[in-house]
């Protein structure tokens, strides 16, 4: 008499195929969380900007960019035409070369912006706002990418930013107010200013209406 067959093996090719799916499933999640710095699902804002959440989450590295800038009339952002700027006419100071904010590693080359996007790699003077020396409100903004404004979620009030100037000469700023949440189309911060001041300007997110990171900085005394 012969023995009984084994029978039909549990698990077999139909089930490895199911669970290898499982397993890459669970590998592609895990690989989308690492990438993307592990924010919530639906979140426009990133989960560790200074006063807007604990653990420090610096994801827009490798996200796509976005208009960094509220401008009255850029494509991606949703202020009234009637917004008020700066006029082009009036760019009184001395213009600045260069950017750095030693505490937080960031040094880099300003070059005239189109009030829209931002240049990669640079930070942009906003057209018609003023520059050192011209007793008003100077405004640079650059993207929230490593090497550029990234690290600039992570200032503190007392910090100090200098401008190099073309004429060779060093401006510093003292950092005296921090606004992480920042409405995407306001365009209040652009405006001139009695006194002179440096305002800072990155995004908080790759969503085109998340709102602005802004930072406020006056002249050292």
């Amino acid at each position: 008499m012969t023995e009984p067959g084994p029978g039909p093996r549990r698990g077999g090719p139909r089930r490895r195929t199911i669970v290898g799916v499982g397993v890459a499933v669970v590998a592609l999640a895990v690989g989308l969380v690492f990438v993307f710095g592990g924010a919530p699902s639906g979140s426009a804002t990133p989960t560790a900007t200074p006063g807007i959440g604990a653990g420090e989450s610096p994801a827009l590295g490798d996200l796509p960019l976005v208009t960094v800038a509220p401008t009255a009339s850029g494509p991606d952002v949703g202020a009234s035409p009637a917004a008020p700027s700066p006029s082009p006419a009036a760019e009184p100071g001395i213009r600045a070369s260069r950017i750095r904010i030693a505490r937080l590693g960031i040094d880099l080359a300003i070059v005239e912006g189109d009030g829209i996007d931002a240049p990669i790699g640079k930070a942009a003077h906003y057209p018609g706002s003023a520059w050192p020396g011209g007793g008003s409100n100077i405004y640079i903004y650059a993207h929230a990418r490593i090497g550029m404004f990234l690290n600039l979620w992570q200032v503190q009030v007392g910090d100090t930013v200098e401008l190099k100037l073309v004429d060779g000469t060093t401006r510093t700023y003292v950092v005296t107010e921090i606004l992480p949440k920042v409405p995407f189309d306001a365009v209040k911060y652009l405006q001139p200013t009695p006194t002179e001041q440096l305002t800072l300007q990155t995004s908080t997110s790759y969503y085109a209406t998340a709102p602005k990171f802004v930072v406020i900085t006056v002249p050292k005394t």
